[in-house]
C-alpha cells in the first residue's frame, strides 16, 4: 500500500454542500501534506474514482455534514460508517457511505484501504451556486485542519 488520496465531494449547485470540493481545491499543491498525497475533487460521483483508490493506504473523503455544530467544524468519522445512512430515497442517488460500501463490495482491491470521512459541518443545504460567504471565509482554516489530520494519520515518519 502506498500513498494517501483526499477526495473532496459535494454538489456545487447545492450551496454549502460543495464544501468538500472547495477544501480539496484549496489543498491541491499544498506542500504541507505528506509525500505521495494526491488531492482530487469528485463532485457527486465517488464511484468514478475507484481506480484512484486502489493501492492506497488511506482514503480521506471530505464532505458536508448537516449539524448544529458551528459551521466549518471538522468531524472525523471512521470505522463502521453504516449507521450514518439509514435512509435511501431511491436507487439513483447514493450517499458517500453507500458509494463506499458498494465500491468495497465489488472491488476487492479496496479491502485494505483505510477510509476516513472528514465531515465539515454546515447548517443547511440549499439550491445555490457556491458556498455561503460565512463558510467560504472558513475554507483556509478547514484546509489547515485537514492538513493536520492527514499528517497525524500519516504518522511522524511520513508527515
Amino acid at each position: 500500500m502506498s500513498g494517501i488520496l483526499i477526495l473532496g465531494v459535494g454538489n456545487p449547485l447545492a450551496g454549502d454542500d460543495g464544501i468538500g470540493m472547495h477544501v480539496a481545491e484549496a489543498l491541491m499543491g499544498d506542500d504541507r501534506l505528506p509525500p505521495a498525497t494526491e488531492v482530487r475533487t469528485a463532485g457527486t460521483d465517488l464511484l468514478r474514482h475507484a481506480d484512484a483508490m486502489r493501492g492506497r493506504r488511506l482514503l480521506v473523503v471530505l464532505d458536508a455534514i448537516l449539524s448544529d455544530e458551528p459551521p466549518g467544524t471538522l468531524q472525523v468519522l471512521d470505522g463502521d460508517l453504516s449507521d450514518l445512512d439509514a435512509y435511501q430515497g431511491h436507487a439513483h442517488h447514493l450517499s458517500v457511505v453507500q458509494a463506499l460500501a458498494l465500491l468495497r463490495s465489488v472491488t476487492p482491491a479496496l479491502d485494505g484501504v483505510a477510509v476516513i470521512v472528514a465531515g465539515v459541518t454546515v447548517p443547511e443545504v440549499r439550491s445555490a451556486h457556491g458556498l455561503s460567504a460565512a463558510l467560504a471565509a472558513l475554507v483556509p482554516l478547514i484546509a489547515d485542519d485537514v492538513v493536520a489530520l492527514v499528517r497525524d494519520l500519516a504518522g511522524p515518519d511520513r508527515a
